[in-house]
């Protein structure tokens, strides 16, 4: 680790380290701390992957400190390097006789700062040091205002290495978050913080170069299709650190997938389930007939249902974003399904969910007029850290961190706090949430749905709720204007036109129900209500010709409520009737005729014969 090696190759957060020697006594180091760093080496090496103190370690070696401590609140104080004259060992033992891990640290901060030679101190864990980072408590306030003191006195050593001055005996803190330490310390003109980003799609690909020699099948070094496996490898990953990559390159030893299906180890890693149903040869043929069976529940919507099969053909055959570079994280469909109320947009995705996952509770329903509010992230996500309840995780991403196949429904988007609609664009895009505890959470395998009444009904000026576009209109025209008011309140109204961009063309417009498509509703819902009673109460019911013309009849002046003005018609003309006339009548009759429904002052009577 003390081999000098060039800086310019070294990822940027090292670089800045590295300026820092020479300016700043203490520096603290927060962000993407505990993944692996890729650090350089002599070609034809591939590059190390090492820890952040093992980083750090190169980084001090090059700049050609010879003394180095590290410290944590668990093992205490190690010595990493040392010169000739044992500076580093000398002073840690001095500092092990002292009461405490914070006594031990207090020091090892005096100790190293003031040292008559070249010596740095990295403290790792310093989130850890005290619980829940009270500063008050009066041993930690005593290390902080050390290291303030010794911060605004330290003096330079001179350090034979490449800087062409002299450098401080620089302390490391790193910290989880910069808050973990009190603003009058880290905002400090002598302080230095610097963030470590999650790696980038280079430093992923440089990760998979180091690793893929071990997968099982992996092809010849050199070769085109070694070259397309470490690209496609790489941009898989997408979101997740080295560590976890690392990981990802043990569990397919450890399966022994083969390197050409290591997308299936990146989603066992995520999701942590061994089967992959969207692989599933029956499902595919499920899909072959999707429009056959999705159009036997959802009755009058062809359009919205060929379309929503051909987004369901496209995640089966792995082709969810394939156009870009991050397809692999992303979910394996988006749905955005607008149009009429009580047209079959929530039924249509209780049918998709059946239809793909094979079970209907594999269906989650959010409906977004509860979330209208900005503080009601919450509910979604979990509360942060020191708020009541933030153990307990969130309502969605507890649901999809348990179960990660199933369709999640979005009920009126529109109603959600712009604030809150933000979180969809990290799952949109990358597939993944943090919840408040911090963990992520992976959407890769689930399929979001999103309905909207948008663009159907405007207020005037008077209050009132008028139709844009008329029921009777084209489906062309209905879908048009449907569609570009969708794109007016993404664009216009909350300013939000990203969130558009991700859902892309996967708006389904749905259809306002027609005299037609009613008249096949009356009889399916007459159908459910004698099948219900034949069911509770053993009677068998007869509904005449004359009675469903009625219900019909009824039906028509009720459309602009869709599919649910049909139903509401037969509950109020034929089931609560019926119930009135069940309800009176003799033990043993097994067998009824409902030959007509009369109106009167007093409601509708259903007549039995």
């Amino acid at each position: 680790m003390t081999t000098a090696q060039p800086l310019a190759p070294l990822p940027a957060w090292l670089r800045e380290v590295d300026i820092a020697l020479a300016a700043n006594p203490q520096i603290l180091i927060s962000g993407n701390l505990r993944d692996y760093i890729l650090l350089p080496r002599p070609k034809p090496a591939p590059a190390q992957l090492a820890d952040v103190v093992e980083a750090l370690h190169a980084v001090l070696a090059t700049a050609g400190h010879t003394a180095l401590i590290a410290f944590d609140p668990v093992d205490g104080p190690r010595v990493l390097m040392d010169d000739a004259h044992s500076s580093a060992a000398k002073i840690v033992r001095g500092a092990q006789s002292a009461e405490g891990a914070l006594g031990v640290l207090s020091v090892l901060l005096r100790e190293v700062v003031g040292a008559d030679r070249p010596c740095c101190l990295i403290i790792d864990g310093a989130s850890r040091l005290v619980p829940d980072s009270d500063f008050s408590i009066a041993e930690m306030h005593r290390v902080l205002i050390i290291a303030e003191k010794l911060m605004n006195t330290a003096r330079r050593h001179p350090v034979a290495g490449p800087h062409r001055t002299q450098l401080y005996n620089t302390v490391f803190w790193l910290v989880d978050q910069e808050n973990d330490l009190p603003h009058w310390l880290i905002g400090a003109e002598a302080a230095r913080v610097v963030s470590i980003p999650a790696p980038g799609l280079g430093q992923r690909r440089d990760a998979v170069s180091t690793l893929v020699s071990s997968l099982p099948e992996v092809p010849e070094r050199g070769t085109p299709a070694r070259d397309a496996l470490i690209d496609r490898y790489a941009r898989q990953t997408s979101g997740l650190t080295l560590r976890s990559i690392r990981e990802i390159n043990r569990l397919a030893i450890d399966r022994r997938i083969a390197a050409a299906d290591i997308e299936d180890a990146i989603r066992m890693f995520r999701v942590g389930v061994p089967d992959n149903p969207w692989q599933d040869m029956a499902l595919k043929e499920r899909i072959r007939r999707g429009t056959e069976l999705l159009g036997v529940k959802v009755l009058g919507q062809p359009a919205a249902i060929r379309k929503s099969v051909d987004i369901l053909i496209r995640s089966s055959m792995g082709l969810t974003g394939a156009h870009t570079a991050s397809s692999g994280a992303r979910p394996q469909g988006v749905l955005f399904f607008a149009g009429p109320t009580g047209v079959g947009k929530t039924e249509l995705a209780k049918s998709i969910a059946e239809l793909v996952f094979g079970r209907a509770e594999a269906f989650l329903r959010f409906d977004m007029s509860e979330f209208s509010a900005e503080q009601a992230e919450a509910r979604l996500i979990g509360a942060p850290p020191g708020y009541i309840g933030h153990n307990s995780g969130g309502e969605l991403t507890n649901a999809v961190r348990q179960q990660p196949f199933q369709l999640i429904l979005f009920d009126e988007i529109e109603k959600a706090h712009p604030r809150i609609l933000d979180k969809f664009l990290q799952i949109l895009e990358d597939g993944r949430l943090t919840d408040g505890n911090g963990s992520t959470v992976f959407f890769s395998e689930t399929l979001l749905v999103f309905t909207s009444n948008l663009g159907v009904y405007r207020t005037d000026e008077q209050g009132r709720r008028v139709p844009v576009v008329a029921r009777g209109s084209p489906y062309p025209v209905v879908e048009s204007t449907i569609r570009a008011a969708v794109a007016d309140h993404f664009i216009k109204e909350i300013g939000r036109p990203e969130i558009l961009n991700r859902i892309g063309d996967n708006v389904v417009v749905f259809d306002f129900i027609s005299a037609e498509t009613a008249a096949r509703l009356v009889p399916m819902f007459v159908g459910n209500v004698t099948d219900r009673v034949r069911a509770h109460t053993g009677v068998s019911v007869t509904v005449d010709e004359k009675v469903h013309r009625t219900l019909l009849d009824v039906a028509l002046t009720r459309l602009d409520f869709g599919g649910r003005g049909v139903a509401a018609t037969v509950e109020s003309l034929l089931v609560n009737p019926l119930a009135r006339a069940l309800f009176d009548l003799a033990p043993k009759v097994t067998d009824v005729v409902v030959t007509a429904l009369v109106e009167s002052d007093e409601g509708w009577t259903a007549l039995l014969g």
